[in-house]
């Protein structure tokens, strides 16, 4: 094998890679980044969250994506363990598309797929269109790629070592085990394919020299999700052990199977002639059966989760610094989901504060401890947001992205002003308290009258969020004008009171800066449901 083959082996296998990865991102920018939510809000039912497994991984063109989303998820807490299964089985399914599309036979089109998807992405001025162009430009490198590789590797045949090494691949646990190293290599199990499929375009393997590869391929895959969940929780590397349990029992069942019925014919009679449409078949099968097998057992492969990574009875704590995720360029859909959780995770901080602050108010004991905790978190998720918005903003996102990333950016300054203000009528009840204060009965009657208001607007926020109803902002909108007019109202009322009873003046100050932030606080949380209702529009 000369310099100039191993050069070709090496520039076809880049091609292919960046093929799979420009594809991959064109599917995901046509989803408009919405395969988070698919996989967040459809994995309620075992049936569905399968197929929704099958979709997502079959639109980025990598199980380890899929999976690594859902290490993300559990380690956020959107997701339980449990739930994963069946969206592992679904995506150790769909990931078996790719093989499918490498058996394609489109010869000389593929140049010409490239070069239409490359001027869509230059020279067209629209999202969509550029998308297109990025499938089509992916799919055309995928398949210059494999046609280069497989003029580099047919040297090979002359070679006794390959030959040598074609032969003991028969072998199950020689075979596995070349399949597991190379896929671990490469980190994917589609480049460890497109290789073996390249081999089979120029006649170098048959299907029998490379069943057992095959399922050393898919343990090999499991690799990524690994090493994803190393700095996560607990229940993220569970995550990864349910998948990699998958993978081998994958293995073991093929394996036994393969030693005693005569699949390599019967690959043979689906596909005649064809040992790449024939790998994509055996692949294909191997991953449907196992999951059917796998399915009612879905709750056994928890268990074994759970008994790898047993729990230690310490308490989960959130980790408020949003950290920016490996090439945000390139993930900038799921950085935007991920920056999503973490700000739900500070609304529920803030509400909490605003609801105990006014409600100890009320009732004349002190939650400030409690508030001021809430306050410290609250300010690390905003730093930490707030820097990975920069990041996003200054980095080549579409349109679309960074006018969703500008939105988040203002709702992370109003609920961080929102926690100020809770912290103010925090303090304001503990100066109640420690000065042997108190309110007049009319005044405690307008603070919970405007508190009722208020806690209705954080239950419509909340309301939004769940079920995107943009109509609920109508309803946010009237208990923001009526606060302001309240505010307005209760303010006056208070002067007269203060002018007729002066040894309420003490109490009346504090009253007064009580209806500022009870005022501001309703205008962040309108401010909060335009934004919301900005990006459920461009969505």
């Amino acid at each position: 094998m000369k310099f100039t083959d191993i050069l070709a082996v090496l520039s076809g296998l880049a091609i292919f890679l960046y093929g799979m990865e420009v594809m991959g991102s064109g599917f995901k920018h046509m989803a408009g980044g919405k395969l988070q939510d698919v996989l967040e809000k459809l994995t309620k039912k075992p049936i569905v969250a399968l197929l929704a497994g099958m979709l997502v991984t079959a639109l980025v063109q990598s199980s380890g994506a899929t999976t690594s989303m859902l290490v993300s998820f559990v380690n956020a807490g959107i997701m339980r363990v449990e739930q994963t299964v069946y969206v592992i089985l679904g995506s150790n399914i769909g990931t078996t598309i790719t093989g499918h599309l490498m058996a394609l036979d489109v010869g000389l089109v593929a140049p010409f797929l490239a070069f239409i998807g490359v001027c869509l992405i230059m020279f067209v001025k629209n999202d969509r269109l550029n998308a297109i162009g990025e499938i089509m430009m992916g799919l055309g490198f995928v398949f210059i790629g494999m046609d280069t590789m497989s003029g580099g590797l047919k040297p090979l045949g002359n070679m006794p070592f390959f030959l040598n090494l074609l032969s003991n691949m028969q072998n199950p646990i020689f075979g596995i085990m070349v399949g597991f190293v190379l896929t671990t290599i490469v980190q994917s199990s589609s480049a460890s394919l497109g290789i073996i499929q390249s081999l089979a375009k120029s006649n170098l393997v048959a299907i029998q020299d490379v069943m057992f590869f095959n399922l050393g391929q898919n343990i090999g895959s499991c690799t990524t999700a690994m090493l994803a969940s190393l700095s996560f929780n607990r229940d993220a590397k569970r995550v990864s052990i349910i998948n990699l349990t998958f993978n081998i029992v994958n293995a073991v069942l093929f394996t036994i199977l393969y030693s005693f019925l005569p699949f390599d014919r019967w690959y043979q009679m689906i596909a005649p002639g064809n040992v790449v449409k024939q790998i994509a078949m055996m692949h294909t099968f191997t991953n449907v059966v196992t999951g059917l097998v796998c399915f009612p057992f879905a709750k056994a492969l928890a268990k074994i989760a759970y008994f790898f990574i047993p729990d230690q009875g310490t308490e989960k704590h959130l980790q408020p610094e949003v950290e920016p995720t490996v090439k945000t360029e390139n993930n900038t859909a799921f950085n935007i989901f991920s920056i999503n959780i973490e700000m739900a995770n500070m609304f529920d901080f803030v509400q909490e504060s605003i609801q105990r602050g006014l409600v100890a108010l009320l009732e004349h004991y002190s939650e400030i401890e409690r508030i001021r905790e809430n306050e410290n978190k609250v300010n690390q998720i905003n730093k930490g947001i707030s820097r990975n918005l920069l990041l996003l903003m200054a980095s080549n996102t579409n349109m679309e992205e960074s006018r969703q990333a500008a939105s988040l950016f203002s709702m992370n300054v109003d609920m961080e002003r929102m926690s100020d203000h809770a912290m103010n009528i925090a303090e304001a009840g503990e100066d109640m308290i420690g000065n042997d204060l108190s309110f007049s009965v009319e005044t405690y009657d307008e603070l919970h009258e405007l508190s009722e208001i208020l806690f209705n607007s954080l239950h419509l926020i909340n309301q939004i969020i769940e079920s995107d109803n943009r109509e609920l902002f109508t309803l946010i909108r009237k208990n923001e004008e009526q606060i302001d007019e309240l505010c307005s109202r209760y303010r006056d009322v208070e002067i007269e009171r203060i002018k007729n009873d002066r040894d309420e003046t003490e109490s009346g100050v504090i009253y007064s800066e009580l209806l500022i932030d009870i005022e501001r606080i309703g205008d962040h949380i309108m401010n909060i449901a335009e934004n919301l209702c900005e990006i459920y529009e461009g969505q």
